[in-house]
């Protein structure tokens, strides 16, 4: 009886990442833990130093992580608070062609405008379908038996326990109990915090006014509602400077 042999092992093709724009330099935005990915180039005559302090200042304008890719394997994360980290690999994602306007007028020279149109034809190539709800940064923490027994009722004003008058806006900010799922659908009891309109530091890099009504991957209390509402970081690509 001659002996049986084992079947051979195949392996599964590891997953390929999807391909990024090569038109370098040029600064990246991440839209909130969304796929979108904003991009616009910059030109190739400046220095690194002058490159990562654009990217720096774009960061600090828009409080949203930024990335300044150089090569292929040469990239600076910055994060919204301005913190830089070097990599060897760049972002990928949905690219969104220049919807943030940058913290410098850059100069439009052939060479730049023909990478922006080389740019424009790699988002035509991009196979993104659907759309996005929520931006993944909705959460809010779980809360404890302590923060719903502090959470629960309305105040003497009739207003959720947990929120205050800001004494500059005169709007209500601070923690809210979430028991209808509100923003992301967990219905498990959740503490959220509401922010009022000092709080939204979310600004566009040009022209310096807020990207949004509201501070971007927060919530904010609809007195006319009587109800909080979450926004998306998304919103910040329908800002249009004045």
């Amino acid at each position: 009886m001659n002996p049986t042999t084992a079947p051979a092992r195949t392996r599964s093709p590891r997953p390929t990442a999807p391909p990024t724009f090569d038109g370098y330099p040029y600064l990246v935005t991440r839209i909130g833990r969304t796929p979108l990915r904003n991009i616009a180039v910059l030109p190739t005559d400046w220095s690194r130093e002058r490159l990562l302090d654009l990217a720096i200042r774009q960061a600090l304008a828009n409080r949203l992580d930024t990335c300044l890719c150089l090569g292929p394997a040469d990239a600076v994360y910055v994060s919204a608070d301005g913190k830089t980290t070097e990599a060897t690999f760049v972002p990928f994602g949905i690219p969104v062609v220049e919807r943030l306007a940058l913290a410098e007028r850059l100069p439009e020279t052939p060479e730049l405008l023909a990478r922006r149109e080389s740019l424009r034809r790699f988002r035509q190539a991009s196979d993104a379908t659907g759309y996005i709800v929520g931006d993944g940064l909705e959460r809010g923490e779980l809360a404890s038996d302590a923060d719903r027994e502090r959470l629960s009722g309305t105040s003497a004003q009739g207003t959720p326990a947990g929120l205050s008058r800001c004494r500059e806006c005169h709007c209500l900010r601070g923690d809210y109990l979430a028991l209808d799922g509100q923003g992301n659908g967990d219905m498990r009891p959740r503490v959220i915090r509401v922010h009022c309109p000092c709080e939204n530091h979310n600004r566009c890099a040009g022209c310096g006014e807020t990207l949004a009504d509201h501070r971007l991957s927060a919530y904010f209390w609809d007195e006319a509602q009587r109800k909080v509402w979450y926004v998306a970081a998304y919103s910040a690509l329908g800002h249009d400077c004045r």
